[in-house]
Parts: structure tokens; C-alpha cells; sequence
């Protein structure tokens, strides 16, 4: 199931949760209407009671599907809705640096022998179509897509064979950050946490929609120009090793963001005289095989 979260246009103040199907955005507020469900079905009510929601959302999609009920009555027009981050108030964003050999190998660096980990905060969250804007600080802004890992269960001390129990499903991640303010010190956090610098989206793909995580096309554009081709195949570290090894260390609550690293490809990379940093008007896409593109331009 691909859950995403918005609001309409028309009432701003109410965030909303729809289903990407098939036919289009289905809303879930128009499914507890139709078949009389008081309880409330919001993202944050997904994440904790996950079997429950989920299974009682697809029963509802299925039935529409194998009967004579028109399912536009529940769909939602894309020009009358506004994308929000599809999780808004996560405990913790933790990202992971380095993690794909070819992206090692472009910048110069040694394969880690245990996942390099850094964080961002709520601040840098954004949306799917949202624009972002560059702060006047900002000089040097390079992208980064990355698979999203969303957990939905307390993961602590969790061994590689059981993180899965604690996953709610994957996500688009475009990990933005300004190299200058990086390197200003030894200490990156400026430059990984201006605000807007974290969009997620359009979606979560719950965890049984893809069968192997490890054959995930991670693709970037800028204006339409591949600049990233990877694939999760090349991780140093999958994910069974980054959550079980993060769960040793400290505690994971649901709706927590694990950013898992990106392939090659980055701006910081290439030679200085073709290092073209991002800047106002450009359209940045991130792309995972399985889940879906997200969209953002540049301000």
C-alpha cells in the first residue's frame, strides 16, 4: 500500500490520508464516510496500530474494486491537494554516509568497516512538490537520493534477522546539503540541517510491497539530466545491518527516518570547474524503482 499524507487546498488547517492506487489518490476520510468507521485513520494512527489500519484499509480498496462502486467518488483531483512530508514529527532522522562503494570510490574515501552516521532534524523536512528555499548561507547545495526506511515498531537491541518486524515501509529521500558549511568545520551539522533540506515523499510503500530491497534503482535528474544512476545492490551496508546495528546502540520509535546513503554521482565529487551546485529553478527528482519520484524545485 502506498499511504501518502496532504491536505486539500480548500482546508488548509486538516491534514488528510489517501492511498495511491491505480486508479488515483484514494481518500481515506471519504472511505470511513462511505462504510461508517468512527475510528480516525491519520498516518501517526497507521504507525501504531499498523496491522490493524492497514489490513482494514486494503479490505475497504478491495471491496470498491470487486464491486459496482465507483471508486472516483473517492478520489482525490491532484490540483486541488498539497502535499505534506509523509511523516511530519519523527522522533529522530539518522542518516548514513558513505554506503555505497562507487560513491566511496568517487570521493576518495575508505570503505567503513561500520556505518558512518550522522543526523538532521525536523526542520529539514519537506514535502513532495514543495519548493525549497535556498537560505542566503547557502553556496554550495548538492543533492543526494537515498531509500527512506520509516520504522513503525521500538526497535532496540534487535538482531538483523528480526528488523523487519519493525519496519513500516520505504520512502523517497532527497538528502540535500550545502558542502561549504559542511566543511566548515569538523562537524557537519550545519550544512546537513538548513531547513527544508530533507524532503521526503510522495509516499510510504509499506514494507510488504517490495520483495527485495536489494535491487532498488536510486536514480536523481536535475532538469531532467540523470545525474545519479545506482542501485541498492551496491550498499555497504543493507538495511538489516544499519537498523540492527543502530538498535544496539540506541532505542528506534515509530515514525523515526533512516536515511540508508546514496550511490555516486554528488556535485562534491566532480572536478572543481564542473561542479555546478544547485540554485534557484532547478527542478530536482529523485526516483526509487517501487516507490515513486519525488519532485522539488529549487527557490
Amino acid at each position: 500500500m502506498k499511504l501518502v499524507q496532504y491536505y486539500k487546498k480548500t482546508s488548509a488547517l486538516t491534514t488528510r490520508l489517501g492511498i495511491e492506487t491505480l486508479h488515483g489518490l484514494v481518500s481515506v476520510k471519504l472511505l470511513c464516510e462511505y462504510f461508517k468507521e468512527s475510528r480516525e485513520f491519520t498516518m501517526e494512527a497507521v504507525i501504531i496500530d499498523s496491522d490493524g489500519q492497514l489490513e482494514q484499509l486494503q479490505k475497504w480498496i478491495e471491496k470498491i474494486e470487486s464491486s459496482e462502486i465507483k471508486i472516483e467518488k473517492f478520489i482525490e483531483r491532484k490540483d486541488q491537494i498539497t502535499y505534506l512530508p509523509v511523516i511530519q514529527n519523527p522522533e529522530k532522522i539518522i542518516c548514513v554516509s558513505m554506503n555505497y562503494l562507487d560513491h566511496v570510490k568517487e570521493m576518495d574515501g575508505q570503505i567503513p568497516l561500520n556505518p558512518i552516521l550522522y543526523n538532521k532534524f525536523n526542520n529539514t523536512l519537506a514535502a513532495h512538490k514543495q519548493d525549497i528555499p535556498l537560505p542566503p548561507v547557502a553556496r554550495q547545495v548538492d543533492y543526494s537520493a537515498e531509500l527512506v526506511v520509516v520504522i513503525g515498531k521500538i526497535m532496540k537491541n534487535v538482531q538483523k534477522e528480526n528488523v523487519f518486524d519493525c519496519v513500516l515501509g520505504y520512502t523517497v529521500g532527497n538528502n540535500l546539503t550545502d558542502r561549504k558549511l559542511q566543511k566548515k568545520s569538523s562537524q557537519w551539522m550545519l550544512g546537513k540541517t538548513l531547513d527544508y533540506f530533507a524532503p521526503i515523499g510522495p509516499n510510504v510503500v509499506t514494507k510488504d510491497e517490495i520483495s527485495n530491497l536489494n535491487n532498488l534503482y536510486v536514480t536523481l535528474k536535475v532538469n531532467n539530466e540523470i545525474v545519479q544512476n545506482g542501485n541498492t545492490k551496491d550498499m555497504i551496508f543493507d538495511i538489516p545491518s544499519i537498523l540492527s546495528y543502530l538498535s544496539k546502540h540506541l532505542t528506534l520509535k515509530p515514525g523515526d527516518l533512516i536515511f540508508t546513503g546514496t550511490p555516486k554521482g554528488v556535485i562534491l565529487a566532480k572536478p572543481a570547474d564542473e561542479q555546478n551546485w544547485l540554485s534557484q529553478n532547478d527542478l530536482v527528482e529523485a526516483t526509487i524503482s517501487n516507490i515513486g519520484t519525488l519532485r522539488n524545485q529549487i527557490k
